[in-house]
């Protein structure tokens, strides 16, 4: 695209959209990304500039790549045959297919289907599904939720009264201050082991962490908690990895005090852990599990709550309603991405590919600024440290995070910073050659940031390059704490 051209666009942009979490300040220096095009685990901007996303769009949804034409297609014989239905009474029989995939891949009894068309959304669903369900069995009173500390689910009011304080995006949470009125929202203890709130170290801990959910349970009355919701794998907090069990004493603890359990899979879901959902790896089956982002692979709006049959058979009438629900355009997506993911192999893919990545990524604990490197499939972080053996982070406005994303963006490679963590989850067709230059890129990066925020002793580092410290495209934590 011509320079005065791609201008125009850039500032047409910054008056005309209002962007998601992103500080004014930060597009009126810089403007917004401009991508033009997508290939396979590759992106290109207006300046024809080519980066290997090894984010999955930004937000962990490409999981089955880019220039799908086979889910462009359906999408188009779809629309060209029925693009739309009501909400109400009214089903398609993609959607139809669609459920009954669902509940194919989906673990246990999970088997019945709310459709709508965000994550936040399907979060809300799913809170109400347990609310609705204590009503239909006599349990009326039974309205509370318990979510974790760090915790993410979305950004509509319940979503968000469910989401937990982080560095990373403690705005998003302000947003929600004080939470929806009366709705009885408590948190309880992340499985966090690196920054365990007790000061405790697994296994002798004896899983404490878990027992903090059922204190809030007490702590609330147990006759008033309708459920309990977590991630498998805790996302945007930093690819927080349980220990093992601790999901499984969740699980026992809900079913002691009658108290729903829902998985937030919005992340997990569709392969991105190495399974094909992250409790797979916990032999654990909710209640309800919610899912969006990879069902579609991002090529359309789609989300579910999921729900064992028992609660869907209990409910006489479920009063939410999205007028884009169950989609017969966005249902042919997730049906030929799924079919994509199951012929291509890509969960096993994600499998094998992770623990290479994750190997490669255990090399960068040589850089004095990273305390942390985990994971699980294709899903990973990197945490960084002023000083590791101290577990001495960097002050907030140091936004170490950004300024090592920026650099390995300028060297071609997206990831994401949050909360001082670089996240990695690259699509599922992710190649060891594509993890291994990823991970190049970071050690470069990283050795740059380090002459910087470490001093000009740093023996490691190369000379600094000029970039834009918030050219990842993502919420500068520095100014959001």
């Amino acid at each position: 695209m011509h320079t005065d051209d791609l201008a125009e666009l850039k500032q047409d942009a910054i008056d005309k959209i209002i962007f998601h979490a992103t500080p004014k300040a930060v597009l009126d220096r810089v403007g917004p990304w401009v991508l033009e095009r997508g290939e396979g685990a590759y992106l290109y901007d207006a300046d024809g500039r080519e980066y290997l996303d090894a984010l999955s769009g930004g937000v962990f949804a490409v999981l089955a790549g880019y220039g799908r034409g086979e889910i462009a297609r359906a999408m188009y014989e779809q629309a060209r045959r029925l693009p739309y239905t009501s909400p109400y009474a009214t089903t398609s029989a993609v959607a139809v297919d669609l459920a009954r995939k669902l509940a194919e891949v989906t673990p246990g009894d999970l088997s019945a289907s709310f459709f709508c068309n965000s994550g936040s959304e399907a979060v809300e669903a799913a809170i109400k599904l347990a609310r609705h369900y204590h009503e239909a069995t006599g349990e009326g009173r039974r309205y509370k939720v318990v979510s974790l500390r760090r915790a993410y689910h979305g950004t509509t009011m319940g979503a968000l009264s469910a989401t937990g304080w982080s560095p990373g995006f403690g705005f998003f949470r302000r947003a929600a201050d004080p939470v929806v009125p009366g709705a009885g929202y408590t948190s309880a203890m992340p499985p966090y082991c690196l920054r365990c709130e007790f000061g405790l170290a697994f296994p002798s801990c004896g899983l404490a962490c878990s027992t903090t959910i059922e204190q809030a349970i007490l702590g609330s009355d147990p006759e008033l908690v309708s459920c309990v919701i977590v991630e498998p794998v805790m996302g945007t907090a930093g690819c927080i990895v349980p220990p093992p069990g601790y999901l499984t004493k969740v699980r026992e603890i809900c079913d002691r005090y009658g108290v729903l359990l829902i998985a937030d899979e919005v992340v997990c879901g569709f392969g991105r852990t190495g399974s094909w959902f992250g409790v797979n790896h916990f032999d654990v089956v909710p209640d309800i599990m919610v899912v969006a982002k990879g069902l579609t692979s991002g090529y359309a709006p789609m989300a579910a709550a999921i729900a064992r049959r028992e609660i869907a058979e209990k409910i006489p009438v479920f009063f939410d309603v999205h007028t884009y629900g169950g989609h017969p355009v966005s249902a042919a997506a997730a049906l030929a991405n799924i079919e994509i993911i199951e012929r291509e192999g890509l969960v096993d893919n994600a499998a094998t590919v992770g623990r290479h990545l994750l190997e490669l990524l255990e090399g960068l604990r040589s850089h004095p600024i990273v305390g942390d490197v985990r994971g699980l499939g294709l899903f990973a972080a990197v945490e960084l440290m002023r000083n590791p053996k101290a577990r001495e982070d960097f002050a907030p406005d140091a936004g170490v995070d950004n300024q090592v994303a920026a650099v390995a963006r300028e060297m071609g490679v997206f990831v994401r910073p949050l909360g001082g963590t670089i996240l990695l989850a690259p699509p599922l067709i992710f190649t060891k050659e594509q993890a291994a230059r990823t991970v190049e890129v970071l050690d470069a990066a990283l050795s740059q940031v380090e002459s910087r925020v470490l001093g000009d002793d740093n023996t490691n580092a190369s000379r600094p390059v000029q970039i834009d410290e918030h050219a990842d495209g993502q919420p500068d934590s520095a100014a959001n704490p």
